[in-house]
């Protein structure tokens, strides 16, 4: 797994608060399979075709809260005050993947293979 891959999964893993394994991490193909498996490590039943908003979530924790708290607009909701849904958690995640490799949204699709398609080493 590329550095570009290694920071992409330490990222997730601060922005939902999960774990995962190096034999996890190395399982993932496909943005689907991340996101399925983030959404088994939240107890959250994955939507079958996630659709990409027009406007993504912002990915900062610090953002995250003030989002929350001041707006009430929980989009996404910090995991300590409300659980995640499956719509929220997808959005993060193309939101994570789209600054953390400076894709368009539009590239970041279920079935985009992260080496081959989205050039991650």
């Amino acid at each position: 797994m590329g550095l570009d891959a290694v920071e992409m999964v330490l990222r997730a893993e601060e922005f939902f608060v999960i774990n995962v394994g190096d034999d996890e991490a190395a399982s993932v193909c496909t943005v689907g399979d991340f996101y399925n498996l983030i959404c088994e490590k939240l107890h959250v039943p994955p939507l079958k075709s996630p659709v990409t908003p027009a406007n993504l979530p912002t990915v900062t924790e610090k953002e995250k809260v003030f989002l929350f708290l001041q707006k009430q607009t929980p989009l996404p909701a910090p995991p300590e005050l409300l659980p995640w849904s499956s719509q929220s958690i997808w959005d993060s995640l193309v939101a994570i993947i789209v600054d953390q490799l400076c894709l368009d949204p539009g590239e970041v699709l279920y079935h985009a293979r992260f080496v081959e398609d989205l050039r991650v080493d």
